[in-house]
């Protein structure tokens, strides 16, 4: 992911839309790859998901979104800014909606969620035995991967968005466990997420 970055950094500004599509697509398909044994019941999975898991994940979703709100509103009122990050999907979200919508609410969802969760919390021994000190580190991984560009410039003002992205992870990890490492919920939580964040930046 990292070398994607820097491809994607090493790109005219007006064809990094396309650098970021194929760089989505090649870990996208690499992800399912790598992880293929988490899809082995990709059918029961999404049947619980939709059947029985459904409400849960309407619930958890909006819940998490509404912390998303709250803390980002809380992050413009002090510091008046939001991440490097936030800003490059917006900015990509109105000149290509269409390829910004594909990228942020399918690929990249499946992306992180695989990287974070299936590898690196569920196929890694490390704090095996302490779960909830591993959700915390991994959430802190995942909260750095996300706010890089202020952490490298020590800008503490990202510290609110970083609270974001760890109560994210530490939500929906816990969900993963509980649902029996089934991959698909805090995918779709994922996904359900991102197309709300994109609908309110319109």
């Amino acid at each position: 992911m990292l070398i994607g970055s820097f491809i994607i950094s090493l790109t005219p500004t007006k064809y990094q839309i396309y650098t970021r599509l194929v760089v989505s697509l090649i870990l996208f398909f690499s992800m399912i790859r790598i992880s293929r044994k988490e899809f082995d019941n990709i059918i029961e999975q999404i049947n619980e998901v939709l059947d029985t898991g459904a409400f849960i994940t309407a619930v958890v979703t909006f819940m998490i979104f509404a912390i998303n709100i709250a803390l980002t509103f809380l992050s413009y009122t002090l510091f008046k800014q939001t991440t490097v990050n936030n800003n490059i999907i917006s900015m990509l979200y109105s000149k290509h909606p269409y390829i910004t919508r594909l990228i942020v609410i399918l690929l990249l969802p499946f992306v992180e969620e695989i990287l974070f969760k299936a590898q690196i919390f569920k196929n890694t021994k490390f704090l095996d035995n302490h779960k909830v000190i591993k959700t915390i580190i991994i959430a802190l991984l995942f909260a750095c991967f996300h706010c890089i560009t202020e952490i490298v410039t020590l800008n503490y003002k990202v510290i609110i968005s970083m609270i974001n992205y760890i109560l994210f992870y530490s939500i929906t990890n816990t969900i993963y466990i509980r649902s029996n490492y089934n991959i698909m919920k805090p995918i779709a939580i994922h996904m359900l997420l991102n197309a709300l964040s994109l609908i309110i930046s319109l």
